[in-house]
């Protein structure tokens, strides 16, 4: 899969994000072509470990720009995170998820980044300029990670 323009927020730190995912989509496809499952494994266990925190940060962007629809935002991160986790489980049991999982990741792309974090990146977008650009954000980065 190759990352296009058009899933671009325009929000540097969370576009870089993104693209991790179809990182992990062209990963588990290499995994499958090798048949390597320890490698799909780890590959999960990275991809949510990726998602739990990219989530924490998106959310936590939402909700110092005050995003009025951060809840149900936050509950299809909630659902996604489940399903990944789901996924993982399977695995691990020897069940082959790949083409499941892999479908999963391809319409995440294609339906929620493409069109959900477009929702949420012009208020973000509007806040990060009207509160200082750049030191704004580095600032909520900061406050969440240290």
């Amino acid at each position: 899969m190759i990352w296009t323009d058009d899933l671009n927020t325009g929000i540097p730190e969370i576009d870089r994000e993104n693209r991790k995912i179809v990182n992990y989509i062209n990963t588990l496809a290499d995994a499958r072509e090798a048949g390597d499952s320890s490698a799909i494994g780890t590959t999960l266990d990275n991809l949510l470990d990726y998602a739990v925190n990219h989530f924490l940060f998106e959310e936590h962007l939402m909700a110092e720009a005050d995003y009025k629809y951060r809840a149900s935002h936050e509950a299809i991160h909630e659902m996604f995170a489940k399903k990944l986790a789901d996924m993982r489980g399977r695995h691990a049991a020897g069940e082959d998820v790949h083409e499941t999982l892999v479908a999963m990741l391809r319409d995440w792309v294609n339906v929620h980044i493409r069109h959900e974090d477009q929702k949420y990146a012009a208020t973000v977008s509007q806040t990060i300029e009207e509160e200082g650009g750049q030191s704004w954000i580095s600032g909520v980065m900061k406050k969440l990670f240290g």
